[in-house]
């Protein structure tokens, strides 16, 4: 009977505890730490919801850039914060994909985190320099052709979802192509507009104004439907039935977390996401928002560990 009654009341004070966590939430400035540098896709959402999110909860929301080694620097820093719901960590596809694509990882991409809410839908999209005489993807392969050693392809750094889109494509054109890995969307951007690698699957979000400067050639976008913002450009699986590639962002945490705390953090989020200017504004960008409840996140996360795991596989895709 003491183990019955000591049994409850811990269960009780666990309770107490979750409830007083998302009671007091937030206390203290809120911190959305991002793996990717600034200028990135990935940054691109994370501000413009710390935006949305410091004015609903009267406190400050940070996006802090922590990129690099896959991504992992960023993610341990989240991981090794107080799980309190003050520090959080803004992902994209590629943290499901470097389950596969890296040899071994600090943490369980599954197990170590909680899934708070998915952000939003982002299309890639075939980008080269309009100086580069390339007009279509058939362009492109026909370009590669005239090449010995092949083309060059940037990513935004090893094991992002641009990294692995890109080995999507050069499988599915059937074009030898040398992976050559950036700091960031930003500095990848600036080698292909110079002339300096030939092409980039780069996000939407991050390429859009470069687009409508002329600064950039858009030839295809690499999710299965054609963009609003962009419904002129052909998808590549309109001609490429293997290369679709959707990629999408979330925000996640500790899976030390309060169950309820994390509710509450889904419930803040998907009602900023579905204000009818937040959602504009992604649209104008070329993002779809996207909702859901924290356990259907953690069952799209697994989900997506073993789809891209497949992609990973079948692409030859490596973290070198």
């Amino acid at each position: 009977m003491n183990r019955l009654l000591a049994g409850a009341a811990a269960a009780a004070a666990v309770v107490s505890m979750n409830a007083q966590a998302q009671d007091n939430f937030p206390n203290r400035p809120v911190r959305i730490v991002v793996p990717f540098s600034a200028g990135s896709a990935t940054d691109i959402l994370a501000r413009a919801l710390a935006a949305r999110l410091t004015e609903a909860w009267g406190q400050q929301v940070l996006s802090d850039n922590r990129p690099g080694a896959l991504g992992i620097i960023g993610t341990e820093l989240m991981l090794k914060a107080n799980p309190d719901g003050h520090t959080m960590l803004m992902v994209s596809s590629g943290h499901a994909a470097n389950a596969t694509l890296a040899a071994k990882l600090p943490f369980d991409t599954v197990k170590d985190f909680s899934g708070i809410a998915p952000v939003a839908i982002v299309p890639n999209v075939l980008v080269v320099s309009p100086s580069s005489g390339v007009k279509s993807v058939r362009d492109l392969v026909e370009l590669s052709k005239k090449r010995p050693n092949g083309l060059l392809y940037a990513s935004a750094g090893i094991g992002s979802s641009t990294h692995l889109n890109g080995e999507v494509v050069r499988a599915a054109l059937g074009i030898q192509a040398q992976h050559v890995p950036f700091k960031g969307v930003p500095e990848g951007l600036t080698d292909v507009i110079g002339g300096r690698v030939d092409f980039f699957m780069v996000p939407l979000v991050a390429s859009l104004s470069q687009l409508k400067a002329g600064k950039l050639l858009g030839l295809a976008v690499g999710t299965n439907k054609r963009s609003s913002v962009l419904p002129d450009l052909p998808t590549l699986v309109e001609t490429y039935p293997n290369a679709g590639f959707d990629g999408w962002f979330g925000l996640l945490a500790s899976s030390k977390s309060p169950r309820a705390l994390v509710g509450r953090l889904n419930r803040d989020v998907n009602k900023v996401l579905s204000m009818p200017e937040v959602r504009e504004l992604f649209l104008t960008q070329g993002a779809e928002t996207m909702s859901m409840t924290p356990e259907q996140f953690d069952k799209f996360l697994t989900a997506e560990v073993a789809r891209l795991g497949k992609v990973v596989r079948e692409s030859g895709a490596k973290a070198e």
